[in-house]
């Protein structure tokens, strides 16, 4: 059996994470104003790893954008209990556009997938009805799928054969849903194979806060990304 990757003794020395100054430069040309967080979360429980700060992902993200921004404003929806997709396009997608926001971030933590009744085809019209009238009203909208949950609770009552077959449909999915509704998209089981110790808190289910900052730190790269794309499309033309 391979050896597990030794996990960074802090933050400040991981990769993962965002290093000194690099928020300022990835975010340059910042145009966003009103950060709207929302998805299935739920908050982090304290669940610390030495040397990793304790702020949760969406706090982590409303901060990167103030580094360029200090007026950002930021609504974020996140409940502390689980939900599925479904109850966060009836519940939260009304105070996001009454929000009247220019940026959303929008978290799938994989509830849908522990579910015994999963219906990919389901699970992909719910994300449509959750992103579509955000593009309507607007909206630059994010994409994120959870890090690998075969070591969660679910996965043991499902197996990890199903659980892999439910991510990628869910992860195919979005991929699909992003590029037609212009919107961005980052799957964290894809960027971040790390061990389930390294980025999970006990219950498999939220991460902790070594996770938090992995997942927040790919956020901004994303939205970086996005933004020194569009640059060069402008001086293209």
């Amino acid at each position: 059996m391979p050896e597990l990757p030794v996990p960074p003794d802090s933050e400040a020395n991981d990769p993962s994470c965002l290093r000194d100054g690099e928020t300022a430069r990835l975010l340059d040309g910042l145009r966003w104003r009103r950060l709207v967080v929302l998805g299935d979360g739920r908050a982090p429980r304290r669940e610390w790893v030495d040397g990793y700060g304790r702020a949760p992902w969406y706090d982590r993200v409303a901060d990167a954008l103030r580094v360029v921004d200090p007026r950002l404003a930021c609504l974020s929806l996140i409940g502390g209990r689980e939900q599925n997709v479904a109850a966060v396009r009836s519940r939260q997608l009304p105070r996001a556009l009454a929000f009247g926001g220019d940026l959303a971030v929008v978290q799938l933590a994989g509830h849908d997938l522990l579910h015994p009744a999963f219906d990919a085809n389901v699970l992909r019209s719910e994300v449509v009805r959750v992103v579509a009238p955000l593009r309507e009203h607007g909206y630059d909208v994010l994409l994120v799928t959870p890090f690998d949950l075969t070591h969660s609770p679910g996965a043991r009552l499902l197996g990890e054969k199903v659980l892999r077959t439910r991510h990628r449909a869910q992860s195919d999915a979005c991929a699909t849903l992003a590029l037609r509704h212009g919107a961005l998209y980052v799957d964290l089981a894809a960027r971040q194979p790390a061990a389930a110790d390294q980025v999970w808190g006990r219950d498999g289910l939220v991460p902790n806060s070594r996770g938090q900052a992995v997942m927040a730190a790919a956020v901004v790269r994303t939205l970086g990304n996005h933004l020194r794309a569009n640059d060069a499309a402008r001086h293209n033309h």
